[in-house]
């Protein structure tokens, strides 16, 4: 099974926060819920397959502006009798946000196909409707999978990685690194979500370097080498 990447830009994302309500904050990059339904839009599909794996790269730095806009809302949040109202409301949004994808699993022969005519089933954007992006695809390859990996030696990965992967992070040079927590993990329907992850990332889109956790059978990420690039995790 090969492994696809291609990459998302755009100018805006908004990864709303499910705990804001008044002031919309935003996680500072796609989230897995995010992404598992923009891929699920290419191919048409209401979910993607429980077995799929994806990986995030961060390919610039995370930065993020909040203003104020003026929304659409509807009675049930005013709690009157108007159908509709506007109202000023701030709102936190990600800026020239970048990030390159891997994806691994079933169809990902027609995702690649799809994505190099620059086909889609329906619209991608980066979290709002009103933040649309077109995905570029780069290259379908093979990828090997790291097993047993060894918890006293280093391990430089270029993507995001689940905290859960990380046993101790080693920070050197002028490395920035954060996390964050309560991301939701799996899309249930009608605006019910389960389960959260917490991930660990660069803030300027460089490696992380750590002492990986000993690999379980039943870990939700995988390492794997991807040629000219460097170690990647999917989850």
């Amino acid at each position: 099974m090969s492994l696809t990447i291609f990459e998302l830009k755009g100018e805006i994302a908004h990864f709303r926060r499910p705990d804001t309500m008044g002031t919309q904050a935003t996680y500072p990059f796609i989230t897995r819920t995010a992404l598992r339904g923009l891929i699920a839009s290419i191919l048409g599909l209401e979910t993607l397959p429980h077995e799929a794996r994806c990986g995030l790269r961060l390919l610039s730095p995370v930065r993020t502006v909040a203003q104020e806009m003026s929304m659409h809302g509807k009675s049930w949040v005013s709690g009157g009798s108007e159908k509709s109202f506007h109202r000023p409301t701030a709102m936190e949004l990600v800026v020239k946000p970048y990030y390159r994808i891997y994806y691994k699993g079933p169809l990902g022969d027609i995702l690649s196909q799809r994505l190099c005519n620059g086909q889609s089933h329906y619209h991608t954007y980066l979290g709002s409707a009103f933040c649309l992006t077109f995905p570029i695809w780069i290259r379908a390859l093979p990828s090997v999978e790291l097993e047993r990996l060894n918890e006293n030696e280093p391990l430089t990965c270029m993507s995001v990685v689940p905290s859960a992967a990380v046993k101790r992070l080693l920070i050197q040079n002028d490395e920035e690194y954060a996390r964050v927590g309560g991301v939701l993990w799996e899309y249930l329907g009608e605006r019910r979500f389960q389960g959260t992850v917490s991930l660990v990332y660069e803030v300027n889109g460089g490696t992380l370097r750590f002492l990986p956790t000993t690999q379980k059978t039943d870990a939700f990420w995988h390492f794997y080498q991807v040629p000219d690039e460097g170690t990647v995790c999917l989850w």
